[in-house]
């Protein structure tokens, strides 16, 4: 029985990653350059980054970058503009303008939005470049290296998450394969990283709670280093650190200095990150007014003025925060599942909804033998969920909406990865699923579905 259990998981993460990276490798190519969310400030920071710059410089107090390959932000600028057009058609000739770009002469860019992130965010991308920085790579060739390495990172993390979860084998892969997901991992983003490191801590800590599994010096090691980087990439996350309150005391030796050293490093990642990432932080009506309107920011956004009046009116905040999500969730959860690129681009309604089903089924079915959460284990998941869910929305709230504003804006699905996972493992799976194989066979079938809508819906959309 063990070996059946132990093929079956075998299969599915090879499943996972052979798919994933089909797909994969057809959305990265098909994207047209900068056409995901903030992906050309992303490409910008990890060139400051790969230069040996951890951090971004304030310029006059007004400004927030650093000195890049000028040619880099020309790359990026030019297909910037074509998003912003009424009609983002990409042509040939935007290809062979790309490909003919080489690189230039170091300039100050300006990188607001996300140069207040820890260089952690960004660790795969600017170790893989500053290895190849004696190549002078074009800019054209850094873009798209990059994309191969955020999607790579991505399965391979959440391939790992698979074999090592003791519930729910096939929910992180349906899950993993998301054509959102999928998309998403396809750029170069500062999210994957930190989504896949939340999925695989929720797998270390599942089977420390729910097996005999013993922890080596090694993975002691690796659990420390995964809830580091996990709170000083996205601090919302942190709460993740919480799940140790469920390990059982049997499960664990040492248990006691386990759990305080863990929570010890991530309360003193905050109280050292916190304050630094904020002072770098500079709102949009203190930006200098001939560069801010290119940055991603908003106008009357002060997050410390935010959280002042979040804190002075909570009542008020909670029922903004109610209202807002009620509000959204038919376009969070199509961002969540079928979301491409910037500006409303979407999959098909039915898609989604086919998509939709698919989870739910996942959501419901439990294998044969698989190991069950205890009532208070739930609890702490579903407490741990809320609380990221809470901090998610706060600091959306301070990030993008104006001070005291009645909604909250930009409650984007793709923040949620790595929570509606822990919502739908703490839900109580009674039906027993004796058609263990079929049933994923037609949830890959589901997902390739669902990925062959990505691209076609892609192709339409921009060429």
């Amino acid at each position: 029985m063990q070996t059946d259990r132990l093929s079956r998981s075998l299969s599915i993460h090879l499943a996972f990653a052979v798919v994933a990276l089909i797909f994969g490798l057809v959305v990265l190519w098909v994207t047209p350059p900068f056409q995901s969310p903030d992906e050309s400030n992303h490409l910008h920071r990890i060139a400051h980054i790969s230069h040996g710059n951890l951090m971004c410089t304030q310029l006059a107090g007004n400004r927030l970058g650093g000195e890049i390959d000028s040619n880099v932000f020309v790359f990026s600028s030019r297909f910037d503009s074509i998003r912003k057009s009424d009609n983002p058609t990409f042509t040939k000739e935007d290809y062979e303008w790309s490909k003919s770009l080489q690189s230039g002469k170091h300039s100050y860019i300006d990188i607001a939005n996300v140069g207040y992130y820890s260089p952690s965010v960004y660790l795969p991308h600017t170790i893989v470049l500053s290895l190849l920085a004696p190549l002078k790579l074009s800019p054209y060739s850094q873009l798209y290296l990059l994309r191969l390495i955020n999607l790579l990172t991505w399965i391979f993390l959440i391939t790992v998450t698979i074999k090592v979860i003791p519930i729910g084998k096939m929910l992180v892969a349906f899950i993993g394969l998301l054509p959102s997901h999928i998309a998403l991992a396809s750029a170069i983003s500062g999210d994957t990283f930190s989504h896949g490191l939340c999925l695989l801590w929720i797998a270390l800590l599942l089977r420390a709670i729910l097996t005999d599994h013993q922890v080596k010096l090694q993975e002691w090691g690796l659990l420390m280093l995964t809830i580091f980087l996990i709170t000083i990439n996205k601090v919302v996350y942190f709460p993740l650190v919480l799940l140790v309150l469920a390990v059982p005391k049997s499960h664990w030796k040492h248990h006691l200095e386990m759990v305080l050293t863990l929570l010890g490093v991530v309360l003193l990642t905050l109280l050292l990150w916190i304050p630094y990432s904020s002072s770098l932080f500079i709102p949009y009506d203190l930006y200098d007014i001939a560069y801010r309107d290119s940055q991603q920011l908003n106008p009357g956004v002060n997050p410390s003025k935010q959280l002042n009046y979040v804190l002075s009116n909570p009542i008020e905040f909670f029922k903004t925060a109610v209202l807002s999500y009620v509000e959204s969730i038919p376009a969070t959860w199509a961002h969540y599942i079928g979301k491409f690129g910037w500006e409303k681009n979407y999959l098909s309604s039915f898609l989604i909804l086919i998509l939709t089903l698919g989870l739910l089924v996942n959501t419901l079915f439990t294998s044969i033998n698989e190991p069950s959460l205890k009532i208070r284990q739930r609890l702490i998941v579903t407490l741990v969920a809320f609380l990221m869910l809470g901090g998610f929305t706060l600091s959306i709230y301070m990030q993008w909406s104006p001070v005291g504003n009645d909604r909250v804006l930009s409650l984007s699905g793709r923040y949620l990865i790595p929570i509606i996972p822990l919502f739908i493992l703490a839900i109580p799976r009674k039906w027993v699923n004796k058609y263990s194989r079929q049933l994923e066979i037609g949830f890959f079938v589901v997902c390739v579905i669902g990925l062959m809508g990505l691209v076609f819906s892609m192709l339409s959309r921009w060429y």
